[in-house]
């Protein structure tokens, strides 16, 4: 029995060491060896020795950035899609796509996740300070997007002198200009600018401040809407390409192309074919976008799937160490779960990401599986402890009385025993879980959110895709919690 316990205990550490090595928290200890972050003008040489430019970009943005479905897969098409194509066209080597949320690109671009990034980025004294900017590849004038009834009081940005507010995309040039320039007024920043306009559709703000060219976009779309000049002098700024600080060389050779691309009017043609895909994509009715919906409900059952079976077996190990009787693996284990558990889903998932993602050119779809199994891991141990310590000690003292070892006594009786009282809280969190792989459409996973908001970006509309989408979660939830409630009225059934 002594070597039997001597083996488990062994196990539990190895599971342990296998636990830090894939979690987060052990990436800045490791040697930057195989981190690829250029060293001074040394990027341009290693995108061509790589064969890859990866280009980071934030989709949804239509007509820059946004998705459109082609013979049952998405492609991410648009203005600044076309001009990273060129780019490394120039430099003879493919382009590799990375999409995520446009506040993650920078830190992405810092840990060396991507070479570029092309996402209607504009100038800024702090962006400065962390990226080099190529010379300005599309100029816009920002523009309001008011309710059209609100067009005899609302004519500049003079009418916030005395309050209002002026909704925003959060991280953006317009988010900047608002916080330092239009200080009376309160501003409201939201995830997408889609998001900020359907906002103020239901009367949330007074104003949407955008792009010229996204600003009439939209109210194109919506005959309620109209797209003004908002009076705010920003002609200097434009939209560049963003690289890593100190790449000479790899910005001249974008610089040229880009200049290249200005003067023949090849981004003139680019934006005219983007508006082109964006009204091809228009469907008559919004059972025609079923297949973005559905392509969503396929990643998103798979990350669900592989997230509770990976939560169940490192939940597993994790109670098993919580309650070893050496005194070092309690005390780890606990420590982990409090820390998973003390720090938000959507930090973790980033931090994966832009970390074990970037060190181990992990896909953001399997980076976002990690980060959800690792965090489901640390819930569903705390279940399992509860549904152990829920079995009478006695029987426990019974079975070794019997002469079984403590392994033995763990499978033939704890287990069986244990398994019946969590089996309700084992659903509720299977269900949670689907709910919470919405989390990783910040890292450009194609879930059904990040679908959702390819609709978005594509109909201009807010309310009606997010509607369909908390239908679709709803009957996700649903079959899945009944599927295991019949599951769990089965073995009531044999007991």
């Amino acid at each position: 029995m002594y070597q039997c316990k001597k083996m488990f205990s062994a196990l539990c550490l190895f599971a342990l060491t296998l636990l830090i090595l894939l979690s987060p928290s052990s990436v800045y200890a490791e040697e930057n060896e195989g981190k690829q972050v250029a060293h001074d003008d040394q990027l341009l040489q290693e995108i061509k020795d790589r064969g890859v430019l990866r280009f980071g970009t934030a989709s949804g943005y239509a007509p820059f950035e946004f998705t459109v479905l082609e013979n049952g897969q998405n492609r991410l098409v648009g203005t600044d899609v076309f001009l990273a194509q060129k780019i490394a066209d120039d430099l003879g080597v493919k382009l590799e796509i990375v999409d995520m949320e446009f506040g993650s690109l920078i830190p992405a671009m810092e840990t060396g996740s991507v070479d570029m990034i092309i996402s209607g980025m504009s100038y800024t004294e702090e962006r400065d300070k962390k990226v080099d900017f190529s010379d300005v590849y599309q100029s816009d004038q920002q523009y309001f997007v008011i309710r059209k009834q609100d067009q005899d009081k609302i004519k500049d940005v003079s009418y916030f002198d005395q309050g209002g507010k002026i909704g925003v995309s959060d991280n953006t040039l317009q988010d900047t200009l608002v916080t330092e320039r239009v200080t009376s007024a309160e501003k409201v920043a939201m995830r997408k600018s889609a998001d900020a306009v359907a906002a103020l559709m239901a009367n949330q703000v007074d104003a949407v401040l955008l792009d010229e060219s996204v600003a009439k976009a939209f109210a194109a779309e919506h005959g309620e809407l109209l797209a003004i000049p908002s009076g705010l002098d920003v002609s200097s700024d434009g939209k560049s390409v963003a690289i890593p600080n100190n790449q000479p060389t790899f910005l001249a050779e974008i610089n040229k192309t880009v200049n290249a691309c200005v003067e023949s009017g090849q981004m003139d043609q680019w934006m005219e074919e983007s508006y082109d895909l964006i009204r091809q994509s228009q469907k008559s009715n919004w059972l025609s976008y079923w297949p973005y919906f559905y392509d969503g409900i396929k990643v998103t059952l798979l990350i669900s799937v592989v997230a509770i079976l990976a939560g169940i077996i490192l939940g597993l190990i994790i109670v098993l160490m919580r309650i070893s009787n050496l005194p070092v693996l309690p005390q780890l284990a606990s420590a982990y779960v409090e820390f998973v558990r003390g720090t938000p889903l959507m930090v973790q998932v980033l931090f994966v990401f832009l970390s074990v993602g970037a060190l181990f050119s992990l896909s953001s779809l399997l980076s976002g599986i990690i980060a959800v199994s690792l965090n489901a891991a640390a819930y569903i141990s705390e279940i399992f402890r509860g549904g152990i310590l829920s079995v009478d000690r006695g029987q426990v003292e019974a079975a070794r009385s019997l002469g079984l070892n403590y392994w033995t006594t763990m499978k033939k009786v704890v287990f069986p025993q244990s398994l019946r009282p969590v089996w309700p809280s084992l659903v509720n969190e299977a269900a949670t879980l689907i709910k919470d792989s919405s989390i990783v459409s910040t890292i450009g996973v194609a879930e059904l959110t990040f679908q959702t908001r390819a609709v978005t970006s594509l109909t201009y509309q807010g309310t009606i895709p997010l509607f369909i989408s908390m239908c679709c979660y709803f009957v996700l939830t649903f079959v899945t919690s009944m599927a295991l409630r019949l599951y769990e009225n089965k073995m009531q059934a044999k007991v």
